[in-house]
């Protein structure tokens, strides 16, 4: 979810440095760049002669090759190649493929290109295709994110490149966000030359752990309305507008009606969703953020698949860890390399004999917005499950206090509704926090005695809820904190539950009100130290705004303490420094594209605006990207808006807009996407307009209205 995004799920990265303007335009041909310095250098030196020989190789050239891809129905897929010049007849090379819908010739190239570079410059062909619909590609707009028509289509690029004659027939496929998720879809489906792949916040479960629902709550992330905007713009590199786009483009129903009309796990969430699929049997190299909302896949490949499996995890958010933020970083794609040839060149490297499980330990800090780094260290395990780990189970109690037994009498908590809570954790799980007492003022929280001793954990800690409601529908927001000495709080993570889905996902059934009833979900997976004199917080809440969109009913809901109500801790022994087996080479800088530069990047600018006098809550956000390539100029500018307030929290609403302004061959192309999405008790009112200028001029506009049925959202 882009640019200076960094909590984007999918989106690009457009903060490469400023370099020179090369004057040329992108066309179908070949562009030939040759002698660049750097990255082969960066090869590790692994421990054998041959691969020493591997490793010191000097970087092949390469030349950037536009051109297409024609699949079975005679669609024809826009690729970039960056191919590497042969330095003998005769010698092939293995073919690394990207695959997304970010449009490759102008959202994403810049940053594509230090990638691209990186590999083809260590004897990888590396292959980013735009997905049918999209970018330079042919094509209607899929139906949506992950259609099986993209799943396919990935199989047949498989095959055509392991048969070019440059291929020697492996082929591997990698990719942060998107680009996970179609690399472990396509290897569920297993293609013969699909011999490997990595992925980087990734998914094997579309309804609970992506962008639009929320562990089963609905998320209106405005992702969902700048995938939708930019899916209309005009195909690259000619940008023509003519009655094809308008019909494979302009004029499709943006994607957002589709996901608000399915808010229940169901066929359509699962079609691609390995996790209900036999287990992966393809090697992968997972990547995890344990500020990224998707930390949790990393985990659930592991438990998912029969082949090897390596599995990072780091303290930055949806980003690589050679840049993530925070840091601290390393070099990852020297791994890389090392994987890529084990699998693809067949050298043996030993890269399976290091540890497989690699994560950071956060060794505790105050709350920060916007730390550059923050305090830990790494841990490299044989493989997952850590040795020595256990569980603590710990149990509220009355007097907003944690036990290690439950309370001995019977009792209950009122927690009063206030649906615009939750504005201190951000709009996903993992977002750099402030202090959390903001969100804790309207949560029942449950406090540990000071520890005595350090506590660090490493996992999934599970929480058990037994509770009550006056109403049919409300949602729940759990939150493990630490309490500083100074009564400051930090978030650890968090989880949403959805009442509605705790007997059966496919089938939900209402809550009836007064009626006792359990809930049970993992909190999202996280490390933590616990420092001697802090406090191990459990905060509980119905509402985590903008985060969650608002349950209708304004009421309370009971938390039943005693037996049936607890959350456990998973424990692992305590260290102090950074285990000598983790592969962590400084990171390395990426070659800059010659083609453009960076103009302006704000990064994303977040205001909450909380009146409690009023009972109102308002999350908005902007953000502001612009750039050249060749002798063509891009604009992106964005705003959304999240309202609510707790006397009618049916009544919330979403609205934003994102411009993108293209200057190509000094022809002026302006796409505007507004949304507006308002609810009341029973119903999501959605509005989408699309408006296109050209020079100005006013050429098409498109209003799509639809009145959804809320059903247990």
């Amino acid at each position: 979810m882009p640019g200076a995004r960094h909590r984007a799920r999918h989106r690009r990265r457009l903060d490469v440095p400023d370099h020179d303007h090369v004057t040329k335009k992108l066309t179908l041909g070949i562009v030939v760049i040759v002698g660049l310095a750097g990255c082969a250098a960066q090869t590790p030196q692994p421990a054998n002669s041959s691969q020493n020989k591997h490793a010191q190789a000097a970087p092949y050239e390469f030349r950037l090759e536009y051109e297409t891809l024609e699949m079975e129905d005679g669609v024809k897929l826009a690729v970039t190649f960056y191919r590497p010049v042969a330095r003998k007849p005769g010698e092939t090379f293995p073919a690394l493929i990207e695959m997304v819908p970010y449009r490759k010739d102008d959202f994403f190239a810049l940053s594509d290109y230090g990638y691209g570079a990186y590999f083809a410059k260590n004897g990888y062909v590396v292959a980013r295709v735009d997905v049918r619909g999209t970018g330079g590609s042919d094509g209607p707009v899929p139906v949506s994110e992950y259609s099986a028509a993209e799943i396919f289509d990935a199989e047949q690029i498989v095959d055509q490149l392991s048969k070019k004659d440059w291929s020697n027939g492996n082929v591997g496929m990698y990719g942060l966000s998107w680009s996970a998720f179609n690399a472990l879809m396509t290897a569920h489906r297993k293609p013969p030359a699909l011999k490997a792949i990595i992925a980087a916040h990734g998914s094997i479960d579309l309804f609970y752990n992506d962008v639009h629902y929320n562990s089963g709550a609905l998320t209106l992330d405005y992702y969902s309305h700048q995938i939708s905007t930019d899916n209309a713009l005009p195909q690259s590199p000619d940008y023509r507008i003519d009655e094809t786009y308008f019909q494979n483009r302009f004029d499709k129903k943006p994607w957002i009606f589709t996901w608000m009309r399915e808010q229940q796990d169901s066929e359509f969430w699962r079609q691609e969703s390995i996790k209900f699929k036999e287990p992966l049997s393809v090697p992968a190299y997972v990547i995890g953020g344990l500020l990224d909302g998707y930390r949790d896949f990393v985990l659930d490949v592991k438990k998912h698949s029969t082949a090897p499996v390596i599995a990072e995890i780091g303290p930055w958010n949806h980003a690589w860890p050679e840049y993530g933020e925070p840091g601290p970083n390393y070099e990852w794609r020297q791994r890389a390399l090392r994987w890529w040839d084990y699998w693809l060149k067949g050298v043996e490297n030993n890269v399976l004999d290091e540890p497989r499980w690699m994560a950071f330990m956060r060794t505790g800090q105050p709350p920060a917005t916007n730390p550059v780094t923050v305090p830990g260290y790494w841990r490299c395990e044989k493989d997952w499950p850590v040795q020595g780990a256990a569980t603590q189970r710990l149990y509220p109690q009355t007097q907003q206090q944690l036990a290690n037994a439950p309370a001995p009498k019977a009792a209950s908590d009122v927690l009063k509704y206030v649906a615009g809570a939750g504005m201190a954790a951000g709009g996903w799980w993992g977002e750099l926090t402030g202090d959390m007492a903001a969100d804790d003022r309207h949560s029942l929280v449950y406090d540990s005695a000071p520890l005595t001793e350090a506590m660090e954990i490493m996992g999934n800690p599970l929480v058990h809820l037994r509770v009550a409601a006056d109403a049919p529908f409300y949602q729940w927001s759990v939150r493990l904190e630490d309490v500083a000495p100074d009564g400051t709080v930090s978030l650890v993570s968090g989880v949403s539950i959805n009442p509605s889905q705790r007997y059966s996902r496919l089938a939900p059934q209402a809550l009836t009100p007064g009626e006792p009833t359990t809930l049970t979900a993992p909190i999202h997976f996280t490390t933590w130290r616990f420092k001697p004199g802090h406090r191990i917080r459990l905060a509980i809440s119905n509402a985590q705004f903008p985060m969650l969109w608002p349950s209708p009913t304004p009421g309370s809901t009971r938390l039943i303490l005693g037996k049936n109500t607890w959350f456990e801790l998973p424990v692992v022994p305590t260290r102090n420094t950074t285990d000598a087996a983790c592969p962590l080479p400084p990171p390395q800088p990426s070659d800059e594209a010659p083609f453009g530069k960076t103009l302006e990047n704000t990064g994303t600018v977040f205001t909450r605006q909380r009146d409690d006098d009023k009972g109102e809550s308002t999350f908005s956000t902007t953000s502001r990207v612009a750039w050249t390539q060749y002798d063509n100029e891009f604009r992106s500018d964005e705003s959304y808006q999240w309202h609510v307030k707790d006397a009618t929290p049916a009544n919330a609403h979403f609205k934003g807009k994102r411009r993108n302004t293209f200057t190509i061959d000094g022809v002026e192309i302006d796409l505007l996407g507004e949304i507006k999405v308002e609810s009341d008790a029973t119903y999501f009112n959605v509005t989408f307009t699309k408006t296109l200028y050209k020079d100005g001029t006013l050429v098409r506009e498109r209003t799509w209205i639809e009145r959804i049925p809320r059903r247990f959202q």
